[in-house]
């Protein structure tokens, strides 16, 4: 006869389930909810066939892809399951909604994707933390993006012509996305610190390790992350080394900045501003790399998808230079550059194709119900249990033919004449996380694009190799983006 020890052991799992199945379907009766489609596992008991179909994917560098066409043929919302823990795919703007601000409180940063965070970016990061802590580093940053910053273009044309003059006047092919990349970090940090970096114009070995090393940190964990908690608890050496490599940076501008008293030309500087709140060095080195992130990485990634798709569209180029040119060759003011109304659709569509930050998640912390998913057209209720993360994607939101038409793939500018998109277009996310340098974001990049048509007449591709994408937080071109350029006047 079993032992009873064995009885217990064999029916406690089977007990546990059967309370969860009872549970579920009595707040699905409650709440009037409906399922929503599974993911086809191959592995129904944990779910390992979903993390070795990502790992594919994001070798082959084709996630977001993967993903979009798991969306085509299971529909906007549906159910996966990685390493034993269940989670919601959506593409659905009526769910964004609810986890970026009708249910804010609910959905937070947790689990796997607040682990990654704080691997890449520490503890206090703004995008590692939620409640009061988030809201007081919000709260912190929110001076150095109001009008009168955003619209000193000072600095920014300083490091604009750091970037223009690396690139060759003879025709030779040139990366852009390396350039970009180079131009957003010196700006990034001037900007915050009060110095910049100047890798464009007298790179150091320290800042050049750096910025590799915060790329590898920023992959590695995310997409550990993406890969579930197993993999996430894995130990990695060149993560760590990496992420130290990264403290030791911002380590050395923060000293630097206490030793010098903090006294800087421009009358606010985000890290002296700080400190004289009384916030710790580990603090203000944390939140000077999600700065970072936030100020260097996402608009170095749309400006260079946009440049790769115009470096293959001659028409659009020749409409920008058009208006451009009302300049008479002037450098444009704040103001001057919001009329730019082309330049804008042309930023607005590269956006939408190619936001910076192409899938993101939160996790519920209590029972919920997200407003669509369930149900056979997938329009009912879906009933969301405690600890249940949801990932979307703004990639394949923004690629809806049933939202943006027949021509959702095509890089079309014009179609923001007419469109007016809410919660289908969330580039720079949106509630009350929303992205706070947004319109600084939008300047820098306006900027830079102005100038550089001013400077040069035609851009063409210099390969013809596929737009391929690595995802991090942010996306980056696997295969860069070389093109040629002519000055103004060579022809």
């Amino acid at each position: 006869m079993p032992h009873p020890l064995w009885v217990v052991t064999l029916l406690t799992p089977v007990i546990l389930y059967l309370r969860s199945k009872y549970y579920w379907l009595h707040w699905m009766r409650v709440h009037d909810t409906q399922p929503a489609p599974v993911y086809p596992h191959r592995d129904r008991l944990l779910g390992i066939d979903w993390m070795l179909d990502i790992s594919k994917a994001i070798k082959s560098y084709s996630i977001l892809q993967f993903w979009d066409g798991l969306f085509s043929s299971l529909g906007n919302t549906f159910w996966t399951k990685n390493v034993g823990a269940w989670i919601i795919m959506t593409n659905e703007p009526e769910n964004v909604k609810a986890l970026l601000s009708g249910q804010f409180e609910t959905w937070q940063i947790a689990g796997v994707r607040q682990a990654a965070m704080v691997l890449a970016l520490g503890p206090n990061a703004i995008f590692s933390v939620n409640g009061h802590a988030w809201h007081d580093a919000r709260t912190m940053m929110r001076p150095s993006f109001v009008r009168n910053q955003i619209a000193d273009l000072e600095c920014t044309d300083r490091h604009v012509e750091a970037f223009l003059d690396r690139i060759p006047r003879d025709g030779q092919a040139v990366d852009l996305q390396e350039l970009l990349y180079m131009f957003t970090m010196d700006i990034s940090t001037d900007f915050m610190f009060g110095y910049s970096t100047n890798i464009l114009s007298d790179p150091s070995s320290e800042a050049l390790d750096f910025t590799r090393s915060f790329d590898h940190a920023l992959l590695s964990a995310t997409q550990r992350a993406r890969l579930g908690w197993i993999v996430l608890l894995m130990p990695d050496k060149k993560l760590n080394e990496a992420a130290a490599t990264c403290r030791r940076f911002i380590d050395r501008y923060v000293k630097e900045a206490l030793a010098s008293g903090m006294e800087k030309e421009r009358p606010y500087v985000f890290m002296n501003e700080m400190f004289a709140s009384g916030a710790s060095q580990e603090y203000v080195r944390d939140q000077l790399l999600a700065m970072i992130l936030g100020g260097r990485d996402t608009s170095a990634s749309t400006m260079s998808s946009l440049f790769w798709i115009l470096a293959r569209r001659p028409d659009v180029v020749e409409k920008l230079r058009a208006e451009i040119a009302g300049l008479d060759g002037r450098k444009p003011t704040w103001e001057e550059l919001k009329d730019l109304k082309y330049l804008n659709m042309v930023l607005k569509e590269a956006l939408r194709l190619w936001a910076p930050v192409s899938t993101n998640s939160r996790e519920a912390v209590k029972d919920t119900v997200l407003p669509k998913g369930g149900g056979p057209d997938g329009q009912s209720p879906l009933f969301v249990p405690k600890g249940t993360a949801c990932r979307w994607s703004s990639y394949s939101l923004h690629r809806r033919k049933d939202i943006y038409g027949d021509d959702a793939e095509e890089f079309k500018p014009e179609r923001w004449e007419t469109l007016r998109a809410k919660w289908e277009y969330i580039p720079f996310s949106g509630g009350p996380r929303i992205c706070i340098g947004q319109q600084f974001a939008l300047t820098q990049m306006s900027y830079l694009i102005t100038r550089l048509f001013q400077t040069f007449e035609s851009m063409e591709a210099a390969d013809d190799k596929p737009m391929l994408q690595s995802v991090s937080t942010t996306i980056a071109l696997v295969n860069g983006c070389w093109v040629r350029l002519t000055p103004v006047g060579a022809s």
